[in-house]
């Protein structure tokens, strides 16, 4: 298949008996008959009778009028090769080919866009490999192309999808897309585990091809083996363990496992019998995966389903909604608005709120208010009630809360902590030093709202974009006593970029390795360390060694190597390894250790300077990763 790499100049269409011309953004003209076009495209066939009605001197081109597209002359080229008689053209990279299925989705013309999706199987068949499926459905959600998005989920379904599982390749998507990736999975094993579990509990299917073979262990509900029971429940779970090579694993295991005795004819199972297993079982998990083309894709790919067309419209209608409101505001508060007869400027928000204040006061708090007032003023510029005005892109109740700092009256606190953090944003933007200093003491007074729980993600993710490193450095602590995976994250995801997702991955492998090898050293120092106690020496009473009773060795043993836990669990910290040890230590004390090693550990669980000690450590062990440095 032929691609569009050879100059453009070479490319572009000069028809004869032309009848108007197709401009590109940045400048190539195409001089075509409309009758080719017109039966293609109702989008660009309304455009062209637009421009053939009303002729303007300033859109023609030697007596041809021109229709502006906001496509570059590249993209245009190739998509008019599948609408005339010549060689299709595709373009040369998959984000090209993407971008051009999303044109030709956004101007309706469904028969070419058949006819490119057409050209592309042949061309470049689609891979059943992660890697490529990831990349093209990242592009295929960044040009809202529904169909290419859905057929890559498909194939990424067939794996793995945990941040584990993802980490080293988040940075090539954004969260918008993620979410609605699992979104798509979560819907898909949904209805996969509902079907499966139809199939095991149904008198044909899996029982039938199973042609009377018995089992000396099966399962109760459905019976049938308990190992195809439970695999079929475990393809529920994890769809990407539906392999053929997996569920020969799974027979072989419970035939390893001693489970053949008098009676279970498992182990002679025939070949032909795997192969009618596998036959009844192959048809439910793709048509279940086929279902989820069918069932809430509004609520499933929500960014997909808005072609830009739509994008356009709905921002316009926006802009009249903003328009209708633009004399709102909201009032400062009453002691500061008597108190500023003599303001001397106009600071208006993107909404057009007004406040009125000090140049003076702006300079003292602000060098670039200081330095931008320091201008000469020109003629005409725009004035309020007598006083020139400075347009800010913020909102009217961002500037509320941020003037009401500048003055001695009742502070106005933002009623959430994103809004706390786009008050620090806009600080830091108008370079507000010690205004932003105050707001951080307030947070830390716990005056002003700070992150609850998992709200920690999303606060992470808006510090990280506005370049907030105290804060991100604080979010990406709080995030270490939670697990870490999709359904904890939810909604937080759609504020993330694929590189600040990957970067609070790595940080907290990085978080987990310090702390792991923190708690190794307390364990091998407490019986000779500044305590003195010996809480995990061994016992010479019962020979217990140190670790079978200490917790610590537990919570070790959890950690170490394992990428599962990592994400899975909430990572130790100064901030819950008081309730892990309190946790756990009963289970020893009321073991069969010796009355020696039962005291002790009894002993240890009243002593605070012990955890105080622990958690000193651990925030030392903390102290020492850190998430910014890539800024």
């Amino acid at each position: 298949m032929p691609t569009s790499d050879e100059p453009l100049p070479n490319l572009l269409f000069e028809y004869r008996g032309a009848d108007f011309v197709l401009r590109s953004h940045d400048s190539h003209h195409f001089r075509i008959p409309k009758a080719y076009i017109v039966n293609s495209s109702p989008v660009l066939e309304e455009l062209i009778v637009r421009a053939l009605d009303s002729p303007n001197d300033a859109h023609s081109e030697a007596a041809l009028p021109v229709v502006q597209l906001p496509e570059s002359g590249a993209i245009l080229h190739s998509l008019l090769t599948f609408v005339f008689p010549v060689t299709s053209l595709l373009p040369s990279t998959t984000e090209k080919v993407m971008e051009l299925l999303s044109v030709a989705q956004k101007y309706q013309m469904v028969s070419i866009l058949a006819h490119i999706r057409l050209s592309t199987s042949q061309h470049c068949p689609p891979s059943n490999r992660m890697e490529p499926a990831l990349h093209i459905y990242s592009l295929a959600h960044k040009y809202g192309v529904h169909q290419e998005a859905l057929q890559a989920a498909q194939t990424i379904s067939k794996y793995p999808v945990t941040i584990e599982d993802l980490e080293d390749k988040l940075d090539a998507m954004q969260g918008t897309s993620l979410y609605d990736l699992w979104k798509y999975y979560e819907k898909a094993r949904a209805i996969l585990a509902s079907d499966l579990t139809e199939l095991r509990t149904s008198t044909g299917g899996v029982r039938s091809a199973l042609g009377g073979l018995r089992c000396s262990v099966s399962s109760g509900s459905s019976q049938i083996p308990r190992w195809l029971d439970d695999y079929i429940k475990s393809v529920g779970d994890v769809p990407h363990v539906f392999d053929f090579v997996e569920f020969n694993m799974a027979l072989a295991r419970h035939i390893k496992d001693g489970l053949r005795s008098y009676g279970c004819s498992c182990a002679s199972m025939s070949n032909q019998t795997i192969r009618n297993v596998w036959d009844a079982l192959a048809p439910v998990v793709r048509g279940s995966f086929e279902k989820v083309c069918d069932v809430d894709v509004d609520e499933l790919f929500t960014t997909l389903m808005s072609c830009k067309a739509g994008l356009a419209l709905s921002h316009a209608q926006g802009s009249e909604d903003s328009q209708a409101s633009v004399n709102s505001t909201i009032p400062l508060p009453e002691p500061l608005d008597i108190s500023l007869p003599d303001a001397n400027l106009v600071i208006r928000s993107a909404d057009l709120g007004k406040f009125r204040v000090h140049k003076s006061i702006l300079a003292i708090v602000s060098p670039f208010f200081r330095d931008l007032l320091s201008l000469p003023q020109p003629s005409d510029c725009e004035l309020v009630d007598g006083l020139p005005v400075v347009q800010l892109s913020e909102d009217t109740e961002l500037l509320n809360s941020l003037v009401s700092m500048l003055y001695p009256v009742c502070r106005v606190i933002p009623n959430s902590h994103e809004k706390v953090l786009n008050l620090l944003a806009a600080c830091q933007k108008y370079d507000m030093v010690q205004v932003q200093s105050f707001i951080r003491a307030e947070i830390n007074r716990g005056i002003f709202p700070a992150p609850v729980g998992t709200e920690a993600f999303r606060a992470y993710a808006i510090t990280g974009r506005k370049g907030l490193i105290p804060e991100m450095e604080k979010a990406a602590r709080l995030t270490l006593d939670h697990p870490m995976t999709f359904e904890t994250l939810g909604e937080a995801l759609r504020s993330f970029d694929g590189r600040t997702l990957r970067d609070l991955a790595r940080f907290r492998r990085c978080c987990r390795d310090n702390l792991v090898m923190c708690l190794k050293s307390f364990l091998e120092t407490q019986g000779t360390g500044a305590s003195g106690r010996g809480y995990a020496s061994g016992c010479s009473g019962c020979g217990s060694s140190s670790r079978e009773f200490s917790w610590l060795g537990q919570v070790i043993s959890r950690y170490k190597d394992s990428t599962k836990q990592l994400f899975a669990d909430p990572l130790p910290t100064p901030s819950n390894i008081r309730g892990e040890y309190f946790k756990t230590l009963p289970s020893y004390a009321n073991s069969n250790h010796c009355g020696n090693c039962a005291g002790r550990v009894r002993a240890a669980n009243y002593d605070p300077p012990f955890c105080a000690e622990l958690e000193s450590k651990l925030a030392q062990a903390l102290d020492k990763v850190h998430t910014f440095l890539r800024f």
